[in-house]
């Protein structure tokens, strides 16, 4: 699959987000201001940004906003779960957990639990921007589903304006769906199920859109990350790179990966093409060489437990490189919740050039990123890399593109800005407290 450039992501009646929420990774500064290597041109001449900081205070709706993707994914997902209607399979115990996940509306309305919760997402595959948007009710059934396309022009290739298969649409490259149209149930997505029975178009996109990482650095634990795809030697050579940084005592480190389980299910008793779930248990065992001196020179070696000699920062800085990696090798999308969590600021520092640099990001992968550390945009971030997510008295949360703020001068710098409260968006206790 060639690589995916996401365009904008946005979601309605979501978590903190009462109206509209929409971040657009497409640049948004003259070409006067733009800054070497933090932008590059896709499609038709189209200009985006690699890196996006979303800056806001401690629940102003930052780590709702990484959900979005994770509930776009979710319902894409478990549509053919739901298609399936298969009694087994939904009560194998994640699927069942994953499944019992109430719609995660506005709570600090009342009139939000009876409106529809709404999602799009826009990416650009080859030439083509593709805008994929969908509406759940608060029964879980889809009200309204749309593909479109844009070249030179927009077309709509998938069109659904209510919960029953009968009301969809589709064309071009999903016209070939059509016959089995009828397999789309009222909670599952028509462009999973298109998916599902092999529509190429149809999951070419559903993969870009799953192909999309989203982790949260403050809940990462262990080293769940780690595979023996991700820890090929040259991969490895990578990691210890930097986490030398972090530990310069640091020589070598062995993995071995343990499968411990394997089971697997039926997907369905009499359809679907005989497909399975299958559910792995692998035991990560990680050891560390680290030298040992006399005199400054290095005269042995120790074997360690990387778990239980390492620090909390670096445990998470090994679990996340490997998805780093794995997006700046293959182009593609990842969003990481506060960023700087357990981890030196000049370490984050590392992590993020690892994306400006053409070397080291030759595909031009995308990082969305949010932050607390101020010093993280205090120096070289063109404008419209920033956003500053901001919460009401209401409980309503926005986000607010600081290219579009007045009255910046190129010389401000926006982390200093940011603390002295200029554009809003800080705790409300420290407001109350000038």
């Amino acid at each position: 699959m060639s690589n995916a450039v996401l365009k904008s992501i946005s979601a309605t009646n979501f978590g903190p987000f009462n109206e509209t929420v929409t971040l657009d990774m497409e640049t948004a500064v003259p070409n006067s201001q733009l800054i070497d290597n933090h932008t590059f041109i896709a499609g038709d001449e189209q200009r985006f940004n690699k890196l996006a900081y979303l800056f806001g205070a401690n629940g102003s709706g930052k780590s709702n906003f990484c959900k979005i993707i994770l509930q776009i994914k979710r319902i894409i997902l478990l549509s053919p779960i739901w298609a399936s209607n298969n009694p087994k399979l939904m009560e194998i115990q994640p699927i069942k957990d994953d499944l019992a996940v109430p719609r995660n509306y506005f709570k600090f309305n009342t009139a939000s639990k009876e409106k529809s919760t709404s999602y799009k997402i826009q990416l650009l595959l080859d030439t083509i921007t593709y805008t994929y948007s969908f509406e759940v009710a608060e029964s879980n059934e889809i009200l309204s589903e749309e593909l479109t396309k844009k070249r030179r022009r927009t077309e709509t290739i998938l069109s659904r304006s209510s919960p029953s298969y009968e009301s969809i649409e589709l064309k071009s490259e999903l016209k070939s769906f059509q016959n089995n149209v009828t397999v789309v149930k009222n909670n599952a997505l028509c462009l999973s199920m298109a998916s599902f029975l092999n529509n190429k178009l149809a999951t070419k996109i559903i993969d870009a859109i799953t192909s999309v990482q989203v982790i949260n650095m403050a809940s990462m634990r262990g080293l769940s990350n780690l595979s023996e795809e991700t820890f090929s030697d040259d991969k490895k050579e990578k990691y210890l790179k930097i986490l030398r940084s972090a530990d310069p005592t640091l020589k070598d480190i062995v993995v071995n990966f343990n499968e411990e389980k394997v089971e697997k299910r039926p997907f369905d008793s009499d359809d679907f093409e005989n497909r399975a779930v299958v559910f792995k248990s692998v035991r990560v065992d990680v050891q560390s060489t680290h030298n040992i001196y006399d005199n400054n020179q290095v005269v042995d070696t120790s074997v360690l437990p990387f778990l239980q000699i390492e620090s909390t920062g670096t445990i998470k800085l090994l679990n996340v490189l490997p998805l780093i990696f794995d997006t700046l090798e293959t182009g593609g999308i990842l969003f990481i919740d506060e960023i700087e969590n357990g981890l030196h600021p000049y370490i984050v520092k590392l992590m993020i050039n690892l994306f400006y640099n053409p070397t080291t990001n030759p595909l031009n992968a995308q990082l969305v990123c949010t932050t607390h550390n101020a010093s993280l945009i205090n120096e070289k971030v063109q404008r419209d890399e920033v956003w500053l997510m901001m919460k009401n008295e209401f409980g309503e949360s926005t986000l607010k593109h600081i290219s579009d703020i007045t009255g910046l001068r190129p010389s401000d710098k926006l982390g200093l800005k940011m603390i002295d409260g200029a554009f809003g968006g800080m705790p409300q206790i420290l407001l109350n407290m000038q």
